[in-house]
């Protein structure tokens, strides 16, 4: 299995990352996923991630559009992690035969 990932970088605009789906941690410790943060609500957040859950043809699009960086997760059946790879613009992103590592 592939679990791809897209990394914003560090001066993304807040507006950018609720758009896109970045998770909002609370000081109380509870995750949210919100299009906006309330004025009255603000005091309450510790930071919003600048990572997503994506599929690499938007992880590309992403990269191109706003910088940043991928990576994919390879996971075999027993669900550990035996390789991650980096996203890059040109090329095919997906080189691994799944059934010699499994």
């Amino acid at each position: 299995m592939r679990i791809t990932y897209y990394r914003f970088p560090d001066d993304t605009p807040e507006e950018v990352l609720l758009e896109h789906g970045c998770m909002i941690t609370t000081i109380s410790g509870d995750e949210v996923y919100a299009r906006h943060i309330p004025d009255e609500k603000r005091q309450e957040v510790d930071y919003i991630d600048h990572t997503i859950q994506c599929s690499i043809t938007k992880a590309k699009k992403l990269m191109k559009q706003y910088g940043g960086s991928g990576y994919t997760q390879h996971i075999d059946r027993d669900g550990g992690l035996f390789e991650v790879t980096e996203i890059t613009l040109k090329g095919n992103n997906s080189r691994f035969k799944y059934n010699h590592h499994l």
